[in-house]
């Protein structure tokens, strides 16, 4: 064999070895290029699915609130009605969905607030009075009309030297604008959803509200340990209610779920979780707009 002939050969060789590896790497990127595109594929599958269940609750839930009587009763044969709750706490209609409402009369208004429930809710929180009064001074400078400040309050001018939004002069819009106000930083975004509302209520539901609340609202150890027995065991109306603290139910107190519901609906597959906030006003007997679907929010 002479010295060209086995060159050619080696050259040749180093060909088949290159296409070689260029088949087995095009092999490969073929591979993972289907592979991604079927995990994809299971993605946007799994997400319209959970979109569809998501969806599917929400429509449900509707039909119930404006078909049934707003509270909870185990004996029921309608599921919602046997599991659901309007005082914020999770419930679970199965393994994938689960539901917060919380009936806006169990929250404290921003709008209608009582001060001294304001102050005995901020000090279990472990605000001192000092404190709490900066916010609350500024939140009635923030709402009424005129220049004069409160003792611990702040006017227009306090924000403009700050490059801050103006006081609204009025009451408040949305829970976000609270943190606009003066002294607001003392509790987080979350807090204030938590415990404080903007709604325009003037009834307060001891069955639809916070331990944190109904204790700062009751005053009262003793009361509160009794009323919140008696709700937990579905027994909480305006009889014993008046019997556990002595509060008798006027136009204030109201032991009816309201109309303005906050509700946060999570739903989950394998891996993957969707949610929707939204708020709710409800009118069953109206013709038109029975419910106003207002504040929605994605995955917050």
């Amino acid at each position: 064999m002479s010295y060209t002939s086995a060159n050619q050969k080696g050259m040749a060789l180093i060909q088949v070895l290159i296409i070689a590896i260029i088949l087995t790497m095009l092999g490969i990127f073929i591979n993972q290029t289907i592979g991604s595109q079927i995990k994809t594929a299971q993605l946007i599958k799994s997400n319209h699915h959970l979109d569809l269940l998501l969806e599917s609750t929400e429509a449900e839930l509707i039909h119930a609130l404006l078909t049934q009587k707003r509270y909870k009763d185990r004996s029921s044969l309608n599921e919602w009605v046997k599991s659901w709750n309007f005082h914020g706490e999770v419930f679970h209609l199965n393994d994938n969905v689960s539901i917060q409402m919380q009936d806006l009369n169990g929250l404290l208004s921003l709008n209608y607030m009582s001060n001294s429930v304001a102050l005995r809710l901020f000090s279990q929180l472990g605000f001192t009075e000092s404190d709490v009064r900066i916010f609350l001074d500024s939140l009635k400078d923030w709402k009424d009309e005129d220049d004069l400040k409160h003792l611990n309050g702040a006017e227009s001018y306090y924000y403009d030297k700050e490059r801050l939004p103006l006081p609204r002069n009025n009451f408040l819009q949305s829970i976000d604008e609270v943190m606009n106000i003066k002294g607001a930083n003392i509790l987080t975004q979350e807090q204030w959803r938590k415990y404080f509302s903007i709604a325009l209520v003037s009834q307060f539901n001891p069955l639809n509200s916070s331990p944190e609340i109904i204790k700062a609202f009751i005053d009262n150890d003793r009361a509160f340990t009794q009323v919140m027995s008696l709700r937990s065991q579905q027994r909480l109306n305006t009889f014993s209610f008046y019997q556990a603290t002595g509060i008798e139910a006027d136009n204030f107190i109201t032991f009816l779920t309201g109309s303005i519901i906050n509700i946060k609906i999570t739903v989950t597959r394998e891996s993957n979780q969707l949610s929707k906030s939204f708020q709710v006003e409800l009118r069953p007997i109206a013709n038109l707009r029975p419910i106003t679907i207002s504040n929605v929010k994605w995955n917050e």
